[in-house]
């Protein structure tokens, strides 16, 4: 589990796989399969146990050159589906 107020990490079981530039994540639990694309694998990537929701905004953010504001929508919505999908082993909302 990552520090208080940090999104992710990945929960032991989910096994990943990257193929063509697309994250697929298997919850063996729930037997669910989630195919994530590029932009949701950054996402992904950056919910480590490590970041908060800003900090993860503001990185990703800086990554694509544009204003927080214009992706932490998008940033909450892709971390509320990887919440709904089990993948986190412990969930803090955004």
């Amino acid at each position: 589990m990552g520090e208080p107020g940090t999104i992710g990490p990945a929960a032991s079981h989910i096994l990943e796989t990257e193929i063509d530039g697309d994250i697929s994540l298997y919850n063996p639990h729930t037997e669910q399969v989630t195919v994530l694309n590029g932009t949701a694998g950054d996402v992904w990537r950056v919910c480590d146990g490590e970041h908060s929701l800003i900090e993860i905004v503001d990185l990703l953010a800086g990554a694509y050159g544009v204003e927080p504001v214009s992706i932490h929508d998008d940033v909450v919505a892709a971390i509320t589906s990887f919440e709904h999908a089990e993948l986190f082993s412990d969930t803090v909302k955004p």
